[in-house]
């Protein structure tokens, strides 16, 4: 299912993004935390249960900071 792509996770409900490891929420992007596309799906769907969409947690692919 993976091609390699990790992962960003914005919070509807916080507006901000999660950091490494589900350790809370950051507004800079370059402190987000990378999730596998499963890890991210998971979480997804978990934050997707309480039923609101202004809630729930959206995936987005992470930029290539490397330059190549």
């Amino acid at each position: 299912m993976s091609d390699g792509i990790v992962y960003l996770l914005w919070s509807n409900k916080h507006n901000a993004w999660w950091r490494p490891n589900s350790a809370g929420y950051t507004t800079d992007e370059a402190e987000a935390g990378r999730y596998s596309e499963w890890d991210a799906l998971e979480r997804v769907r978990n934050s997707a249960a309480c039923g609101v969409l202004s809630q729930v947690t959206c995936m987005v692919a992470a930029r290539d900071w490397s330059g190549t």
